[in-house]
């Protein structure tokens, strides 16, 4: 039985590494949260839980404790206190995401932990790059946001603690994920485009629609996270995408399909917005082999089933 710590444990991403491993690998992995809360915000349960920390990241002291009680053997970093459209505070970014990432790889390097992977962005890391459509892990990049400069910043961080403390990162840089255990509503644009639906109430689009990215069902992802994590393939760094490419007006229009009330207006672009982003994953494969990704049309209706049932249970 092996230890992780997972940092952010009751994200959408913690949430639902959590449920994959209830799942699949509850004989395999107990988990130890670290979240500012101390119970799942939805009141979910995982049986792979031993215990959950609950406090603020950025407080040394706190994220210590479960190094003193417990020997991890994978650390997994997915929590960020910002996102791209709200990180226009960049000491606030530094002071919440950056630096307690350093307190934390300090205290892995004085415990003798030295297995961690790090949820990276692979919209915000690359900027508009738009010389580069189809963006690589060899590509210079520029990221226009505090939230992918950050994000930039801790990787390089990785590689300075490997290099100088033999720390083993796994970088993952991970495209748009949506799917179940999604319950912001800011942030996911088919998550959120999915509850206006349901409520039937208009969703704002930022821009005319037209930016086009790669979006991965949460499972798929989650699935391939463990492949890694099996195959002990920890020091690169790499994009996570599923090649499904679409516009915003793509994702609308297939949501209209299923729910025909549904209605959208267009508003001023953000200025943080990605207009378009690709993922190169032949580095992925190269690695895992052929993947099937789930086709976007049966993700989308996983979604919009799980909303439905979600609602209904409130």
């Amino acid at each position: 039985m092996k230890n992780i710590l997972l940092i952010g444990g009751f994200g959408f991403i913690g949430s639902n590494i959590l449920r994959y491993i209830d799942k699949y690998l509850v004989n395999e992995y107990r988990v130890i949260v670290l979240d500012r809360f101390e119970t799942h915000p939805h009141n979910l349960k995982f049986s792979c839980i031993s215990k959950v920390y609950s406090g603020d990241f950025s407080d040394n002291l706190f994220v210590r404790k479960p190094f003193e009680e417990y020997k991890f053997d994978i650390v997994i970093h997915s929590l960020s206190a910002t996102i791209p459209t709200n990180s226009d505070n960049i000491f606030f970014d530094i002071d919440s995401n950056l630096k307690p990432t350093i307190d934390l790889l300090n205290i892995m390097v004085e415990f003798g932990v030295f297995n961690i992977i790090y949820i990276s962005s692979g919209g915000a890391i690359y900027g508009n790059n738009l010389t580069n459509k189809l963006h690589s892990e060899l590509e210079n990049v520029f990221p226009h946001s505090s939230y992918g400069i950050i994000k930039l910043a801790i990787e390089k961080y990785l590689y300075q603690y490997s290099f100088l403390y033999g720390i083993s990162p796994l970088i993952l840089r991970l495209s748009n994920p949506y799917g179940s255990y999604h319950y912001s509503t800011k942030q996911g644009v088919i998550n959120v485009a999915l509850r206006k639906a349901l409520s039937e109430t208009v969703f704002q689009v930022w821009g005319d629609g037209e930016a086009r990215k790669d979006y991965i069902y949460i499972d798929d992802f989650c699935e391939i996270l463990f492949i890694l994590i099996k195959m002990n393939h920890y020091k690169d760094l790499i994009n996570v995408g599923s090649s499904n490419i679409l516009s915003v007006n793509d994702i609308l229009i297939k949501i209209k399909g299923l729910a025909p009330t549904f209605q959208w207006n267009y508003n001023s672009s953000n200025k943080y917005d990605i207009n378009y982003f690709e993922l190169d994953i032949s580095h992925l494969k190269g690695i895992i082999g052929d993947y099937s990704f789930t086709n976007f049309d049966e993700g989308l209706l996983k979604t919009l089933n799980w909303l439905k049932d979600t609602d209904s249970n409130n």
